[in-house]
C-alpha cells in the first residue's frame, strides 16, 4: 500500500524488471484490470485509484486528486504511462500538470475530447438485449468485447477479482471532466512522444481519438483489427508489437 499525502491508503502491485510503466485503469468508480497484460523488460506498476477496489474508499473525488495520486504511484522519477479508456483522460491530465515527469504516453481505448458517438447508448442497449447473462455487470462489460463467443467468459476475466464499483467516484469525475475549458488547448502542452491505441470494432469507434491526433503535437494511431474495448486482452500479440515498437522508437 502507498499512503498520499492526505492519508489516502492506495492498493499497488509492482512486477517486471526494467523501465517504470505506470498503468491507469478505467472507470472511473472501477478497478484495476491489468493483471493479463505483458510487457517484458518493464516494470509494470499497477495500482487501484482512490475509492476503487482495494484502496480506501474516500475521497475527494476531483482531478486534481488523482492526478496528484497518479504523481505518488508515479514516484520522482520520469516514467512511461499507459491509461486505458477513463485512465487515459486521467493519464492526459496528468501529462498536461506535469509534462516533465512523462518519458512516453499511451493512451489505449480513449474516448478522446468529446466523449463516446451519439449512438453510443442505443448501441450497447441492442448488443446487451442479445447477451444471455444474469448478472448485470457482467453483461454490460462484456459489450465492450469484440468476439460474441467469448466476451461473457473474457469479462469473468477481467472482473476477477470483484469490487463494489464506485458509482459516487464516477459521477464526481466525469461531471468535472466534462467541464474542463480548451481541452484541446491544454493538449498542447503535451509534447511527449504518444501512441493511441484503439480497437476497429470498438463501440467508442477510432474517430473519436481525431480529435486528440489534431490536438497533442506528436501523436500517432494505431488501430488493431478485430478488438473491441480492451486490446491487451482479445489481441494480446498485437497489442504488446504495437506497445514495444513505439516505447523502442
Amino acid at each position: 500500500m502507498l499512503t498520499t499525502d492526505d492519508g489516502c491508503r492506495l492498493w499497488t502491485d509492482v512486477s517486471g524488471d526494467g523501465p517504470s510503466v505506470v498503468l491507469v485503469h478505467g472507470g472511473p468508480g472501477w478497478w484495476d484490470v491489468f493483471h493479463d497484460l505483458s510487457l517484458p523488460g518493464f516494470t509494470l506498476h499497477r495500482w487501484d485509484q482512490r475509492g476503487c477496489g482495494r484502496s480506501d474508499r474516500r475521497g475527494p473525488y476531483t482531478l486534481a486528486r488523482f492526478v496528484a495520486d497518479l504523481a505518488t504511484v508515479a514516484g520522482p522519477e520520469p516514467c512511461i504511462v499507459i491509461g486505458h479508456s477513463w485512465g487515459a483522460s486521467l493519464a492526459l491530465e496528468y501529462a498536461q500538470a506535469h509534462p516533465e515527469a512523462v518519458s512516453r504516453l499511451v493512451l489505449v481505448s480513449s474516448v478522446g475530447l468529446d466523449g463516446p458517438p451519439a449512438d453510443y447508448r442505443a448501441r450497447v442497449a441492442e448488443i446487451l438485449a442479445e447477451t444471455p447473462e444474469e448478472d448485470p455487470w457482467i453483461a454490460q462489460i462484456s459489450v465492450n468485447l469484440a468476439d460474441r463467443a467469448t466476451a461473457l467468459d473474457s469479462s469473468r476475466r477481467l472482473n476477477t477479482p470483484w469490487f463494489e464499483p464506485n458509482r459516487v467516484c464516477a459521477d464526481a469525475l466525469l461531471a468535472e471532466l466534462k467541464a474542463v475549458p480548451d481541452r484541446a488547448g491544454r493538449c498542447g502542452r503535451v509534447v511527449v512522444p504518444t501512441l493511441l491505441v484503439h480497437g476497429a470494432e470498438d463501440l467508442r469507434p477510432p474517430y473519436v481519438t481525431d480529435t486528440l491526433l489534431a490536438a497533442l503535437p506528436n501523436a500517432e494511431r494505431v488501430v488493431l483489427d478485430g478488438v473491441g474495448h480492451y486490446p491487451w486482452l482479445e489481441d494480446p500479440d498485437g497489442f504488446q508489437k504495437v506497445v514495444r515498437e513505439f516505447l523502442a522508437s
